[in-house]
């Protein structure tokens, strides 16, 4: 089941979890995290299975498109299957929305084989979902990044509608616009 989380259950993601499970220059400050929760600029989820909190995920939503920020299971239920259901469940969850746009470590941020062979299997799991990957570069604060797309109506979008949609919904979170620089490919 997937549930929005309070403010406290935010809070307590971003310090016990989110520190662990992202990169530090993937992690938004707390402050501007707490900040963008009270005001409801992005939204905090929590997927519950068998009455255990066992992932988390952040979007932002404008004009009826979700970026998802952030995805994680919690360490000590991974590697159980639990991400795959909990991507059909956004999936549901999210099935009267326009487009569902995920970001995903780019291969260049990959410091060895391991790394890359992570950034490949994070990949391949969300393509075996029904997300695509889009034909754009896109670096958001210094970090490289892949975009995939899903749309729950079946509609095709092209990169420039997906460059426009991004750049949108970073302007609404109040992103400056100088850290994010998306080309099409």
């Amino acid at each position: 089941m997937i549930r929005k989380a309070s403010l406290e259950e935010a809070k307590l993601i971003y310090t016990k979890n989110m520190e662990k499970d992202f990169p530090e220059d993937e992690i938004p400050d707390y402050n501007k995290f707490v900040k963008l929760t009270e005001k409801n600029i992005h939204d905090v989820y929590l997927y519950n299975n068998n009455n255990s909190d066992v992932a988390y995920f952040i979007t932002v939503e404008k004009d009826n498109n979700i970026l998802i920020t952030h995805l994680a299971v919690i360490k000590e239920y991974r590697s159980k299957g639990i991400g795959k259901v909990l991507l059909e469940e956004i999936k549901k969850h999210f099935k009267d929305k326009n487009i569902l746009i995920v970001e995903v470590e780019a291969e260049s941020r990959a410091n060895n084989k391991e790394e890359l062979d992570i950034i490949n299997r994070r990949k391949r799991y969300y393509s075996n979902l029904g997300f695509v990957q889009c034909r754009m570069s896109y670096i958001l604060y210094n970090v490289d990044y892949d975009i995939l797309t899903y749309s729950p109506n079946n509609r095709t979008y092209e990169p420039k509608e997906v460059k426009k949609i991004i750049e949108e919904i970073y302007k609404a979170v109040g992103i400056d616009q100088a850290k994010l620089k998306i080309e099409i490919n």
